[in-house]
């Protein structure tokens, strides 16, 4: 008996599949199959699944792309039925290229067992015509499929065919001796965590979606529910209100039910911080693609984004880039995600160009599309208010989403988002209450310096007392109102202060940067420097938006000829 993971069949697994595995299952001894691998991790992200692959011991590695329709055929550059979007061919051949890549990449002493692949349609005839890239030998219709009278007679054919394929290309040679058992295992751990059907993993699932159920407030629960029955949501609230870990959520649930999926950010920071937790989880899902919207469309279609690039070239070069890119159906289908989740959504629809290109992606695009869309398109708003409006009215009239208003403050205390509010001028109420009690004056702090030297001294005093009080050097972070190179924390590392710059993930360090960078953030205690009011770069808002990330504690350095004026605006 053969070996198969997982060892049953999902009963709504697709019946060709099903009758595959039942094939397998009664294979010979030492063969393994793992079924469902879902290889987007390792191929750019892009759409790229392999229904099978099977381990045999003195042959090398076989990757099966299973169809499972009662008629396939290919009329007018067209297949159908027409559900099918890409050459089955061409999907097996790109898993198999996919999955040795990475096998090379990531075990080298690899690289000499030979992979290869096999289409069969298990319910339709197919009259494959004489042609370049298909030989017959890597294809099996119904006719063929249907001779079989148990899984010893198809597992022969699938290893004449595999010996045939080897036999066929110069770039392969046969195994010098077989597969130990050892090698098996190895490359069976390669494969588990791309592995799409996980029964053993359910329980665990189900715990941390209790988990979750548990840490949201009443009025963010029903956005799950909401995500679930409507096709397209957009869900609107001010910082602090917990769209980030929602949206985490929203994606994940999606992705475990087999959609594949993606989960956008603007911001690097927050992007990368929220690919790197996900990674390491061992239940990830590999159909769900993580990252900066920008990089992931450059990655997916193969750009690569120049060193210091000018505003023209993420205004207009690099969209055009990637639409000629995308004008090629089979990459465009690829790349194209079942459900996009896209947080802080605000500073892409600000920029329609780059939102244009990104609704691409989305497999029937943003009229039609499955998405959730997550935003505080009040009060933070990096790009031009009113294009982002615009661009905002329009998707509202094209896809009708469901839409839900997020108002309780679940991360700050009172004082320090009611001081951001005064301090940013909105003039109104933003929250309808504050999820965290307790927080004083000690949670909160203005200090206002004549020059450089004394803001720099008292930043450095202030991460002296946070650490006296027990919090580690990567719970503060320095956020400053100009260029991170300009700033008084970048002088405080340069005369040898531990601080790091945010990007460098540098652990028992406090990192800093600019408040606009650390958008969709946060830590403990939040340090606010190099605030001039009246210089070109000074954006009042950005108060909101610094102050907003401390989970704790604020402190604001001002110049000390900005006293007056933020006295005023804090009495208002």
């Amino acid at each position: 008996m053969a070996r198969l993971i997982p060892s049953f069949i999902d009963e709504r697994a697709p019946p060709g599949e099903r009758d595959v595995f039942a094939m397998l299952a009664s294979g010979p001894d030492g063969w393994t199959a793992l079924h469902s691998l879902d290889l987007t991790p390792w191929n750019r992200g892009l759409r790229t699944e392999i229904d099978f692959v099977v381990l045999v011991p003195d042959s090398g590695v076989l990757c099966l792309e299973i169809k499972s329709h009662e008629f396939i055929s290919f009329e007018d550059d067209q297949w159908i039925p027409r559900t099918i979007k890409r050459s089955p061919f061409k999907q097996a051949a790109d898993g198999r290229h996919a999955l040795f890549r990475h096998l090379r990449e990531i075990a080298p002493h690899f690289h000499k067992i030979p992979v290869v692949h096999c289409c069969i349609f298990t319910h339709s005839y197919f009259d494959l015509s004489p042609n370049l890239s298909v030989p017959p030998r890597e294809f099996m219709d119904a006719r063929a499929f249907r001779t079989f009278v148990d899984g010893e007679s198809f597992c022969a054919d699938l290893r004449r065919r595999m010996r045939s394929c080897i036999d066929a290309e110069d770039t392969l040679k046969p195994l010098m001796r077989p597969l130990d058992r050892d090698q098996i295992e190895s490359i069976i751990n390669l494969c588990l965590p791309v592995q799409r059907n996980r029964p053993h993993a359910r329980e665990q699932i189900e715990r941390r979606e209790h988990d979750i159920e548990r840490i949201l407030r009443i009025q963010q629960k029903p956005i799950l529910q909401l995500s679930m029955s409507n096709a397209r949501v957009l869900i609107e609230g001010a910082a602090g209100t917990g769209k980030t870990l929602i949206a985490v959520e929203i994606a994940r649930r999606a992705a475990e039910r087999g959609r594949r999926t993606g989960l956008i950010f603007f911001n690097q920071l927050v992007a990368d911080s929220i690919r790197e937790s996900i990674q390491k989880d061992v239940l990830a899902p590999p159909n769900l693609v993580v990252g900066r919207a920008i990089r992931v469309m450059a990655e997916m279609t193969g750009l690569a984004i120049p060193g210091a690039p000018s505003t023209q070239y993420w205004d207009q070069v690099l969209p055009e880039q990637l639409e000629e890119r995308l004008t090629d159906p089979e990459l465009r289908i690829a790349a194209q995600f079942d459900f996009l989740v896209v947080d802080e959504a605000q500073d892409l629809i600000a920029r329609p160009n780059l939102w244009g290109c990104l609704m691409q992606f989305l497999n029937g695009g943003m009229s039609s599309g499955s998405y959730c869309l997550l935003g505080d398109f009040e009060n933070q708003v990096l790009g031009e208010r009113a294009v982002m409006n615009t661009v905002l009215a329009s998707i509202l009239d094209a896809g009708r989403p469901a839409t839900y208003q997020l108002s309780e403050n679940c991360r700050n205390y009172k004082i320090v988002g009611e001081s951001a509010i005064r301090l940013s001028g909105f003039g109104k109420s933003v929250y309808s209450g504050y999820m965290r009690t307790g927080g004083g004056l000690q949670n909160y702090d203005i200090f206002f310096y004549a020059d450089g030297r004394e803001q720099e001294s008292q930043v450095a005093q202030w991460i002296k007392e946070f650490r006296s009080q027990g919090y580690r050097p990567e719970e503060i972070t320095i956020l400053s109102f100009c260029s991170p190179e300009h700033s008084a924390a970048a002088n405080l590392a340069a005369k040898g202060l531990k601080l790091r710059p945010a990007w460098q993930h540098a652990k028992n360090s406090v990192l800093y940067t600019s408040v606009q960078a650390f958008k969709g953030l946060e830590n403990k205690v939040i340090i606010l420097t190099d605030i001039v009011l009246g210089e070109p770069h000074f954006h009042r808002h950005l108060f909101y938006t610094g102050m907003t990330r401390a989970s704790e504690s604020v402190r604001v350095c001002c110049d000390q000829r900005s006293q007056q004026t933020l006295a005023t605006w804090l009495t208002q």
